[in-house]
């Protein structure tokens, strides 16, 4: 009867080491490609004002976001009840991280409460209401 000889010791190794490090290795990894490749950013709070804070349909609505980053690009999107959205044109958040655009709701659209949104490309989200009513 002959015996079986058993595995190299570095046979049995490689194996453990690269298990071992896929699991210790994994979790950076990800972090890593996180960072490198954008994704899902931290969100980051700002702010946004309208005024007046109520008003008729063709009243021009001064949209002031704050607490963007400097030079972030930014749009401010208006959501009417039950009324298709309006997203604008992009902006750049100033030196001072601010954005000051005006909103003017057309003939046509709903009165109500609209939610107004800032959304900036580096993570800042802020929002606010305002008040439509009708003409």
């Amino acid at each position: 009867m002959s015996a079986t000889p058993l595995p190299a010791p570095w046979k049995l190794r490689l194996p453990a080491l690269a298990l071992a490090s896929a699991v210790v290795l994994t979790p950076a990894c990800s972090r890593v490609s996180h960072k490198l490749f954008g994704g899902g950013g931290t969100t980051r709070n700002g702010t946004v004002t309208v005024a007046p804070p109520k008003g008729a349909v063709g009243t021009s609505f001064s949209l002031t976001a704050s607490g963007f980053r400097p030079g972030e690009p930014m749009t401010f999107e208006v959501d009417p009840p039950n009324h298709k959205r309006f997203v604008g044109p992009s902006h750049t958040a100033g030196p001072d991280g601010k954005v000051v655009s005006v909103y003017t709701p057309q003939p046509g659209d709903p009165p109500g409460t609209y939610l107004v949104k800032a959304t900036g490309s580096r993570g800042t989200r802020a929002q606010s209401r305002v008040d439509i009513t009708a003409t």
